[in-house]
This record gives C-alpha cells, sequence and structure tokens, in this order.
C-alpha cells in the first residue's frame, strides 16, 4: 500500500485516510439530506450532483480499501479513477452551480462530457497498467492531461458563470477558487507518488462549503418579498380595479386586453403579453400586451419558433424562464426587438400556464424595456398564486370566443333565412297575384266554354232534328227510288217489245199506226210519269 501512495499518510495511509474519506463523505451526505428536506422547487440539479458526489467518494472509499486488501489491479488503476472520479464530481458541481441559476442549462452537457471522460479513462487505463509498477503517475502525461483539463474547466465555467450571472453566491466562487488553487499548487509543487495531495487538501476545504452552499441558495429562493417592492394602496385599488374589469368583458380580445393590463399593474411590468400557442405549429402569437409606460396596448406580434428555440422549448416543456442578464437568451431577446419595434426589450420573464389536454398553450411574457426590472422568484410566486384562476379566466374567454363565433354564425343563417323568408313571401305574393289572374281568365274561359257548350249543344239538337228529317226523307225517297227501279225495269221490258214489233209495224201498217197511236200514247203517258218521277225526286 506505501510503496502506491507515496504522499502525505494523512490522507492516504489507512487507518488515517479515513480522516479523508470520512469528511468528504460526511460533507457531501449532509448536504444532500439538506438539498432532500429543502422546498426549493431547482433543488434537482444540486441534489444530483451531491448524489454523484457521495457515490463517487464511497466507490473511492471502496476502491482504496480494496488496494489495502493487496488486490493489485485495483492499486494499479486507483491514482487514475481518483483522478477521472474528482473531475467528475467537480464537473457536476459546476453543472449544478449554473442550474441554479438558469434553467436553460440542459443535463446533457455533463452527460456528455462525463461519458467522453469515463471513456479517456479507460483508454489510460490500457496504457498505465504496463507502467504501473515501475512508474509513479504523478508528473506522467496522463496526469498532466487529466489536471490541465480540470484548471481549464474550472477557469473556463467561472469566467462564464461571473459573465452570466454575477450573484452574490459566495460559496460557489469559493468552491471554484478553492478547487483551482489545490490544482495550481499540485503543478508549481509537484509531489512525488500516485495521488495529489494539495488537490486532495482542497477538496478537504471546499467540501464543508456545500453545506453553506445549500443553505445559502435555500435561503436565497424563498427570501420575502421586500416590503418597498409591495404597491401602495392606490396601486392595490388601481389592480383590484383592473382585475375586477377582467370579468365584465363580453368578448375575448377584451377580456385578454383587461387581463394584461391587471397583470401588469400587479407585476409592475413594463410590458406584460400573452403567448398562444398551438401545439406543433412553428409560430405562436404575443397577443395583446400592455406597456405600462404608454399605457396602451401593443397589437399582436408573430413569433417564430426558429428564431426563439429556447424559448419555444421551455413553453413546449411548461417550464418558466428567469432572464436578467444581456448575455441570456441573447438570440431571443435580439428578436423580440426586431419583432416589437422597441429599442431594446431588457429582462425577460416566461410564465407557462397549466397545459390542457387537446388545448392551446397559454403563457405570459414580461419584459422591462424601460426599468430593466429584474424578475425574481416573487414574480413567479404571485402568478403561481393565480395561475388556477388564470387558467378559467382564459378557459372563460375561449368559451366566450366560441359561443360569439356560434352567435355570429348564427346571427348570419339567421339572416339568410330572413332573406329567404323575404323571398318566399315575395314570390307568395307575386305568384298569389298570378293566380287570382289566372283565376280571372279561368272563370273568363269557363264562362266562353259555357256559352260555347250551350250553343254547341243547340247545334246539336238542331243536327239531330235536321238528321231524323233526312232520314225520313231518306226512308221516303228509298221507297220511290224502288218503285223508280221496278218502272225502268218495265219499261226495258217495254223497250224490248217495241224493238221486236218494230218489224211487225212495217207489215201491217194500219196495225202500226194503230199500234203507233197506242204506243204514242203509252210513251206520253210513260214520261209523264217520268217527268213526274223527277219533279218528286
Amino acid at each position: 500500500m506505501i510503496n502506491i501512495l507515496e504522499i502525505d499518510p494523512i490522507l492516504t495511509v489507512f487507518p488515517y485516510a479515513l480522516l479523508y474519506y470520512g469528511l468528504l463523505l460526511v460533507s457531501s451526505g449532509l448536504a444532500l439530506l439538506a438539498v432532500n428536506r429543502s422546498e426549493n422547487e431547482n433543488k434537482r440539479a444540486l441534489q444530483t450532483a451531491l448524489v454523484i458526489i457521495f457515490v463517487s467518494q464511497l466507490l473511492l472509499l471502496t476502491t482504496n480499501l480494496l488496494a489495502y486488501q493487496g488486490f493489485q489491479l485495483v492499486r494499479a488503476l486507483f491514482p487514475l479513477a481518483h483522478r477521472v472520479l474528482n473531475l467528475l464530481c467537480l464537473l457536476w458541481l459546476i453543472w449544478a452551480l449554473f442550474r441554479s441559476q438558469s434553467k436553460n442549462i440542459t443535463g446533457w452537457i455533463p452527460a456528455i462530457l462525463s461519458l467522453a471522460i469515463f471513456l479517456s479513462g479507460i483508454l489510460f487505463s490500457l496504457w498505465w497498467l504496463p507502467d504501473a509498477q515501475s512508474q509513479e503517475f504523478n508528473r506522467s502525461w496522463m496526469d498532466y492531461a487529466l489536471i490541465g483539463f480540470t484548471l481549464v474547466l474550472v477557469f473556463v465555467s467561472a469566467i462564464i458563470f461571473y459573465t452570466r450571472h454575477r450573484t452574490h453566491l459566495v460559496e460557489g466562487w469559493l468552491i471554484l477558487a478553492i478547487a483551482a488553487a489545490g490544482f495550481v499548487l499540485y503543478l508549481l509543487l509537484p509531489s512525488p507518488g500516485n495521488l495529489p495531495a494539495a488537490a486532495m487538501i482542497s477538496q478537504l476545504v471546499y467540501y464543508p462549503l456545500l453545506l453553506s452552499l445549500v443553505s445559502n441558495q435555500d435561503q436565497t429562493d424563498n427570501e420575502p418579498v421586500d416590503p418597498k417592492t409591495e404597491p401602495n394602496g392606490d396601486l392595490r385599488a388601481n389592480v383590484a380595479n383592473a382585475f375586477l374589469e377582467v370579468s365584465l368583458q363580453p368578448s375575448q380580445d377584451e377580456l385578454e386586453k383587461s387581463l394584461t393590463h391587471s397583470l401588469s399593474l400587479y407585476l409592475m411590468a413594463d410590458l406584460f403579453g400573452l403567448i398562444h400557442f398551438e401545439p406543433g405549429s412553428d409560430q405562436a402569437l404575443l397577443k395583446n400586451a400592455y406597456d405600462l409606460i404608454r399605457e396602451d396596448h401593443v397589437k399582436n406580434i408573430v413569433l417564430k419558433a426558429e428564431r426563439m428555440p429556447i424559448l419555444f422549448k421551455m413553453l413546449v416543456e411548461g417550464e418558466s424562464i428567469l432572464s436578467n442578464h444581456k448575455s441570456e437568451l441573447s438570440a431571443e431577446k435580439n428578436y423580440l426587438v426586431q419583432a416589437s419595434g422597441y429599442n431594446r426589450v431588457g429582462n425577460l420573464l416566461l410564465y407557462p400556464l397549466k397545459q390542457t389536454a387537446n388545448q392551446p398553450r397559454w403563457a405570459f411574457l414580461g419584459l422591462s424595456p424601460y426599468t430593466n426590472k429584474e424578475w425574481g422568484k416573487g414574480d413567479l410566486e404571485r402568478l403561481d398564486r393565480l395561475q388556477h384562476n388564470l387558467g378559467s379566466v382564459l378557459e372563460k374567454a375561449g368559451r366566450l370566443e366560441q359561443e360569439a363565433r356560434q352567435i355570429s354564425d348564427l346571427q348570419t343563417l339567421l339572416l339568410q333565412k330572413e332573406d329567404e323568408v323575404s323571398l318566399l313571401q315575395t314570390n307568395v305574393t307575386e305568384n298569389q297575384a298570378e293566380l287570382q289572374n289566372l283565376s280571372k281568365e279561368l272563370q273568363q274561359t269557363q264562362s266562353a266554354w259555357t256559352e260555347e257548350v250551350k250553343l254547341w249543344i243547340k247545334r246539336q239538337k238542331e243536327l239531330e232534328e235536321e238528321l231524323e228529317r233526312l232520314q225520313q226523307t231518306i226512308k221516303e225517297s228509298q221507297a220511290s227510288v224502288a218503285e223508280s227501279e221496278f218502272l225502268r225495269s218495265q219499261k226495258k221490258q217495254l223497250e224490248e217489245t217495241i224493238a221486236r214489233n218494230a218489224e211487225q209495224t212495217a207489215q201491217l201498217k194500219a196495225a202500226i199506226d194503230q199500234a203507233s197511236s197506242l204506243l204514242q200514247g203509252l210513251t206520253d203517258q210513260g214520261k209523264t210519269a217520268d217527268e213526274a218521277e223527277e219533279s218528286k225526286g
């Protein structure tokens, strides 16, 4: 064991090394318990970091015990594992510091870096194992690589943390400063052996600060509101009147205007508007933003998702945003300057309301272009107290708009029906007038037809009488015709007889004369009869 951990015996040799690991485990464990009991809404990041720290130190203690028992592989890899695990602890602690100040910091960054560090540790172990028995890990190129990366991580994080947040979180700055000082002293005063004694001493110094960090952050997040920022009596009266106006608005647009006016007074916000976002859409609408200084509403502004990725991401996830530094959300703020027409937008507050299934997403956006008002946890708490009622008001506004559209549709339909009824009444009037005209014409036609029918009946009767007379005449004529036919047949016979007797007339002149006389008489009688017949016919 001694040939592996040839540094300060107080820190590395059992049973004295238990003091080192015991202090680290107790400090991180107590800080973790304090975070678990805390009611701070932003405790999850620090809780995650402290769990990783506690598990890593427990793993290092276990590994050191195994090395002390004589496991050669563990003994060879322990210096490398010590540096890698402590680097991971420092990485997640830095992430927790950033996350406590801004929710925009994603957890994928430390996760990816942790994976890269872990893979690097595996590769380093393959290089180190063949030389572990003959060389010391201190002042090796792998040692310098890990220590250099750690220093770069600490210094870059400190610079970014200062430029973005500049908070009064003294413990955070002390932790970063002490950690950096330990690694710098180790590089300036290298020690033989396998463990960085100076860096381990710095751990003993800054790990107890984790308790103070947790306590200070919890007090900062739950500090009471400054009485000077509370509205006075006149302002409370204005706020009460403004909120009273909300319930008296007849339409969605008027209700939203009254709501943003009321909340602008309630939070003393320079500019406060309502964001309406349809899930799956690539844009949102900033509606009825109220300008407290100009005392007027700003026209609706279209917000494009591609220009405000972080804001839209938090909007979809239902996470609030407090941005009180110019360097934060710079792309979103620059786009808001262009879209709104203001010279600047100042600090930014995003407060999404609870999402309802199959309903649009609503959120409130607060800006401070005039006073550069800094948004704080107190503003979120004020909105939290009103969240249920705000959701109900917006739901009521949606119902009002839907009912207004339905009433408008019904009114339009009613007007259409009234026009149709008016047209039908006009058609009925015209049809009635036409029907009366047709009725008169029908009556006239019927009267004319009646007279004509009567005339036709009279004519028919006359024709029937004439027909009867003609039939009687025909009957009488038929008898005369029959008699004439009989006489004609007799005449024919007589003529034939005369023709036969013509020859005898020549012989018998005397007889002929007598016969001629007789024949002449007969002929005269026949003619007379024929004439009489013809005259009758």
